[in-house]
C-alpha cells in the first residue's frame, strides 16, 4: 500500500513539502522543482532522497497498523466504548510510528536540504551526517514527531471511520448495497487525511528541527519554533500547507482504502473457506 502511494507521487510530494518548509519564503513549487531538476534530471529529481530512506519508510505503515490492531482489539476485550476505542487506537499507532520513523526521516531531510549529501554512497553520507552532529541526531524532533503523529493518526481513523459509517448508513437507508468499493473507502480515508492536516504546524516545527543547522544551533521544538514564528510569522507555521493537505489525503487514500478493502477480502475469503 505505502509503496505504490510512495512510487505513484507521494514521494516526490512530500520531498516538496520538507524542502518548502525549510525554504526562504520566496521559493515557490515550480522554482524548488526546477531546482532538484537541474541537480539530478527529472528521475533523479522525483525519487530524491528514495534510495534508501524512502524505500525504508515503505514500511512505516507496519507499526501502525499492528499497534492500531492490537491495542484495538485489547480495548474491544475489556469493553471499552467504540467511541474510545478508535482515538485511542490512533493515538498509540502514531506514536509508535514517530520511533520508527524519526530516523529515515531526519537522514531524508538532511539529503534533500543538501545536495552534497544525496550525491553520496548511502554508507558515507550517514557517517558524514552522524560524524558532524553526532548518533543522536537522528532523533531531532522525536517528542514533538510523537505529538504530531499520535494526533494525526488519532484524527485520520477516528474521521475516516466516521465517514466510513455514515456513508454505509446513507446507503442502507436508500436501499443500496451497504459494502463499499475500493473507490468509496478510499473516498473515506481521503477525507480522514485531509483532517489530519490540521497537525502542519507541528509537522513544519519537525521539519525545521531536523534540517542541516549551523554549529551551536538550539534543535529543540521550542527554539525552533521561536525561529519560526522570529522569521515568518504565525504564517511560517503553515508553510506547504497547500501540499500538505493533498499530499495527506493522498497517502491516506492508500492507507485506509487499499488496507481497509484488502482486510474485507482476507475475511471474506476466511469465511468461505472455513
Amino acid at each position: 500500500m505505502v509503496l505504490g502511494e510512495l512510487l505513484t507521487g507521494g514521494h516526490y510530494l512530500e520531498v516538496l513539502r520538507l524542502k518548502k518548509q525549510t525554504s526562504a519564503s520566496h521559493h515557490t513549487y515550480p522554482s524548488i522543482h526546477n531546482a532538484f531538476v537541474a541537480e539530478t534530471g527529472f528521475f533523479g529529481a522525483f525519487y530524491r532522497g528514495f534510495l534508501p530512506w524512502g524505500i525504508i519508510q515503505t514500511i512505516k505503515g507496519l507499526p501502525v497498523l499492528f499497534v492500531q490492531g492490537e491495542v484495538q482489539h485489547l480495548l474491544e476485550e475489556r469493553m471499552i466504548d467504540k467511541e474510545i476505542i478508535g482515538p485511542a487506537s490512533g493515538i498509540c499507532a502514531g506514536a509508535a510510528q514517530a520511533v520508527f520513523v524519526c530516523p529515515t526521516q531526519k537522514l531524508k531531510v538532511m539529503v534533500i536540504e543538501e545536495a552534497s549529501l544525496n550525491a553520496l554512497p548511502v554508507l558515507t553520507a550517514v557517517k558524514q551526517i552522524v560524524k558532524k552532529n553526532g548518533v543522536l541526531c537522528i532523533y531531532d524532533g522525536i517528542f514533538a514527531m510523537m505529538l504530531r503523529r499520535s494526533m494525526d493518526w488519532c484524527i485520520r481513523f477516528t474521521v475516516s471511520h466516521k465517514v466510513n459509517d455514515m456513508y454505509v448508513e446513507y446507503k442502507a437507508n436508500n436501499d443500496l448495497d451497504p459494502n463499499l468499493n475500493l473507490l468509496e473507502l478510499c473516498g473515506c480515508g481521503m477525507v480522514g487525511g485531509f483532517a489530519g492536516s490540521l497537525t502542519h504546524p507541528i509537522d513544519t516545527i519537525i521539519t525545521n528541527c531536523q534540517k542541516p543547522m549551523p554549529e551551536g544551533m538550539k534543535k529543540d521544538a521550542v527554539s525552533v519554533a521561536k525561529r519560526i514564528h522570529n522569521e515568518f510569522g504565525f504564517r511560517g507555521f503553515f508553510r506547504a500547507m497547500g501540499i500538505k493537505v493533498i499530499d495527506n489525503m493522498y497517502h491516506v487514500g492508500w492507507v485506509y482504502g487499499v488496507g481497509t478493502f484488502v482486510n474485507q477480502e482476507l475475511k471474506s475469503w476466511r469465511e468461505e473457506n472455513n
